[in-house]
């Protein structure tokens, strides 16, 4: 008899648990989280703004004034690429690696 006591308590407060944690996420609104996710988890790259920069210089006006600076925007894209900011996934497999290392290490 106790124990049907227990289970019923049980039961119905992982109800009214589950009733509130509804209740919360249905009134919290992620909108503006959105983007700032987004933001973390890819971030931008100043060489991608360079590169399409010295595309539309050399596209856009096809003129040798502008096809110069154009010309080293993009070489300044490509030269830097590997500093680009880490991304989520980076870090999560970097992390990986040095746990792996650590764990390899025997004192």
């Amino acid at each position: 008899m106790q124990e049907k006591k227990i289970l019923y308590s049980v039961a119905g407060s992982l109800a009214r648990v589950a009733e509130a944690k509804s209740s919360v996420a249905a009134s919290v609104d992620t909108a503006g989280l959105r983007p700032h996710m987004r933001a973390l988890s890819k971030p931008g790259s100043p060489s991608s703004a360079m590169r399409k920069a010295g595309v539309a210089l050399i596209v856009g006006t096809p003129d040798p004034i502008t096809a110069v600076p154009g010309v080293a925007l993009l070489a300044a894209s490509f030269a830097s690429k590997r500093k680009d900011p880490a991304k989520l996934d980076d870090l999560a497999a970097e992390t990986r690696k040095i746990l792996r290392d650590i764990q390899g290490l025997s004192l």
